[in-house]
């Protein structure tokens, strides 16, 4: 999953019409303020890219209104108030715009109807969960269908919640990167894959030892130690799925004790609009917000504590 070149397309800046004349403000600002048009001539440039240590650079020559050499760093930025947009910049300067869904010539872009944000928990599609009838693919569960808990036997789910990521969305927000556990690192199998704000569960020495507490839910990214568990950049998009259950549970994600579906504000927020309101339909937000943890919540600060040894 970890990526050696990523593909992304993007259209170069002078194929980009803006209904008012350019102006000294910069591209950044302008785009706040008017919705861009492709040219009717515009055509889509993949450029590739490679992460380093000092973060994204072009990983191959590209021609995006001058040619830009391999190894110029690049940084890709949300367009403040146009979710899905992105404002591509190569050693700085502006050059180019990326869309999260398609962009048709002659018409303004398709844009997500909600930003999104490094809150999102959840489960990265392929994941097995633990069910009465044997693990199964998270995207492959329903509402009704029964998970194994811990503590509570087998209990149905009562949403299941989705989320497609598109990989320059992953670029310009590194929270929603995936954390990637290698088999063994907490009693899973296989390579555990979820979102960095998916709570894990922790029950041995160190619960107790750094808190008091035979056991602690703490966020997956706390536990990022860049060896057994890494934040990783897939070169396709990724799908995250949600479990709700009728209250709070943990569950067996991979053999991993990991929870079900439980958000705060800034949670509910990254949830596309769609999503949102069949959530409110079978559990209204306020009463989801009020819910008891299953067990002591570790804020990231402290948690980072537990991260992993080699």
């Amino acid at each position: 999953m970890v990526a050696e070149r990523i593909t992304v397309g993007v259209y170069a800046l002078d194929r980009v019409i803006l209904p008012k004349p350019a102006g000294a403000r910069g591209w950044a600002r302008r785009l706040t303020e008017a919705m861009p048009v492709l040219a009717e001539d515009a055509e889509p440039v993949e450029i590739s890219l490679t992460e380093g240590p000092e973060g994204l650079a072009l990983a191959l020559d590209a021609p995006l209104g001058g040619e830009h050499r391999a190894g110029t760093t690049v940084a890709v930025e949300p367009v403040e108030g146009r979710a899905g947009l992105f404002l591509l910049r190569v050693a700085g300067k502006a050059v180019a715009l990326s869309c999260a869904l398609p962009w048709q010539p002659g018409c303004e872009p398709s844009l997500l109807g909600s930003p999104l944000s490094g809150a999102l928990a959840a489960y990265a599609a392929g994941t097995l969960i633990d069910t009465p009838d044997g693990p199964c693919p998270v995207e492959t569960l329903a509402p009704g269908d029964a998970v194994t808990t811990l503590g509570n036997g087998s209990r149905p789910l009562r949403w299941v919640g989705r989320r497609r990521v598109e990989v320059v969305e992953m670029l310009a927000h590194p929270g929603l990167r995936p954390v990637s556990f290698g088999p063994g690192t907490l009693g899973n199998g296989r390579d555990l894959l979820v979102s960095p704000q998916q709570r894990l569960l922790i029950d041995d020495w160190r619960a107790a030892v750094y808190f008091g507490e035979d056991r602690v839910l703490v966020a997956a990214q706390a536990l990022v130690d860049d060896q057994a568990a890494r934040l990783v950049l897939p070169t396709a998009p990724l799908d995250y799925v949600m479990l709700l259950c009728d209250r709070h549970e943990v569950l067996l994600a991979e053999g991993t004790l990991s929870e079900s579906f439980h958000p705060g504000e800034a949670g509910l927020d990254s949830l596309p609009p769609d999503e949102r309101v069949r959530l409110g339909e079978v559990c209204p937000e306020p009463e989801l917000l009020r819910r008891r943890a299953a067990f002591p919540i570790v804020r990231n600060a402290e948690a980072r504590a537990l991260r992993l040894l080699s």
